[in-house]
C-alpha cells in the first residue's frame, strides 16, 4: 500500500505481524512489531492507520492498539486476510481458514460508524479487492476460483450485486492473489506460484505481463512514488525448502518496475479509533 501522505510504502509480514514502513527517498525502511498477525495496513483520515490482525480490524494511532470489530475472536481456525478501502472510506477485509476449508470465508465490509456487515460468503482464500476509477465497478479475487471476478458496486450503499466473471488464470500460472486498479482502469494482479504481475484492460484482454526475477510466490502490488508511476511487487517465501530458496533467490523481497502506466490515489480510512486497547507502544 503507498502511503501517499507520508510518502512511504507500506507492507506487512503476516505470520511474523511485522508491518514496513520504506521510504523510497533515503532507502530506510522502519519496521513495528505487533503481537498479532497482521495481514493489511491503510492510512486513516486524522493519522494512523487501520489494520487487519488476526481476529479482526484495530486502529494503530497514539501508540497504541485499538481494535475496531473482532469477528474471528471465537475462531481460531481463521484469520483476516487483505483488505482494501473503497472510495467513499469504508473497508473491506476477506477473510480465510488455516487449512484452506473450502467456503469457510467471508468478505466484510466495516462502515466509517464502525458497523461490521458481512458482504460475501462461501468465500476460500479472500484476496485482492479494488475499484474501476469512477467507482461503480469492484473487483474482487476468491484465488482458488483461478478468476478475478467483477460486481456492480452501490456507492452510496457500499452493497455488491450481478457477480460475473472478467477474467481466468489459466491451470498451472499461479494462483490470482493481490490486485490493483490503476488510472485507465486497467486491473493488475499477482500470481502466487507463477512469478508474474498481470494487467488486465477494462474490457478483461490480457495486455501485459511483468515476470518477477527470482522469486514465483508473487503475492500483491500497488502503485507508488510521486507520481504514482512505479509498480510495487510483494513476494513471499513462506514454507519454501532450502532447495526452492536456492532457485529463487528473490523469494520474499519487494521488487519494483516501471510500466509506463499510473497508478491512483488511495482513499483514507473514515472510521475514528474506538474499542479497547490491545497493545500499547506500536
Amino acid at each position: 500500500m503507498w502511503d501517499a501522505i507520508a510518502q512511504r510504502l507500506l507492507f506487512v509480514d503476516i505470520p511474523t505481524g511485522r508491518l514496513f514502513s520504506h521510504d523510497p527517498r533515503n532507502g530506510r525502511t522502519s519496521t513495528t512489531e505487533f503481537q498479532h498477525e497482521l495481514s493489511y495496513g491503510h492510512p486513516a483520515v486524522g493519522g494512523g492507520l487501520v489494520v487487519a490482525v488476526r481476529e479482526g480490524v484495530a486502529m494503530v494511532r497514539d501508540g497504541s492498539l485499538r481494535m475496531l470489530a473482532a469477528p474471528l475472536a471465537e475462531s481460531p481456525g481463521a484469520r483476516m486476510n487483505d483488505a482494501n478501502v473503497d472510495p467513499r472510506g469504508r473497508l473491506l477485509v476477506g477473510t480465510m481458514a488455516y487449512d484452506f476449508a473450502d467456503g469457510a470465508g467471508r468478505l466484510y465490509r466495516l462502515d466509517t460508524d464502525g458497523q461490521l456487515t458481512t458482504v460475501l460468503t462461501d468465500v476460500t482464500i479472500s484476496n485482492g479487492i479494488d475499484w474501476s476509477p469512477d467507482g461503480a465497478t469492484a473487483y474482487y479475487v476468491d484465488s482458488p476460483t483461478l478468476r478475478i471476478d467483477t460486481f456492480d458496486y452501490d456507492l452510496d450503499a457500499g452493497e455488491l450485486s450481478r457477480r460475473r466473471e472478467f477474467a481466468t488464470i489459466e491451470d498451472g500460472a499461479g494462483l490470482p492473489d493481490g490486485l490493483t486498479v490503476d488510472a485507465e482502469g486497467g486491473v493488475w494482479v499477482a500470481l502466487y506460484g507463477g512469478g508474474q504481475v498481470r494487467r488486465f484492460t477494462a474490457a478483461g484482454a490480457l495486455d501485459l505481463i511483468v515476470e518477477v526475477p527470482g522469486a514465483r510466490l508473487v503475492t500483491s502490488c500497488c502503485f507508488g512514488g510521486p507520481e504514482l508511476d512505479q509498480l510495487y511487487i510483494s513476494t513471499s517465501r513462506e514454507n519454501l525448502t532450502a532447495e526452492q530458496l536456492r532457485s529463487q533467490p528473490g523469494a520474499g523481497h519487494i521488487f519494483s518496475a516501471r510500466t509506463g502506466h499510473r497508478g491512483r490515489p488511495v482513499t483514507l480510512f473514515g472510521a475514528s479509533a474506538s474499542g479497547p486497547t490491545i497493545q500499547e507502544g506500536v
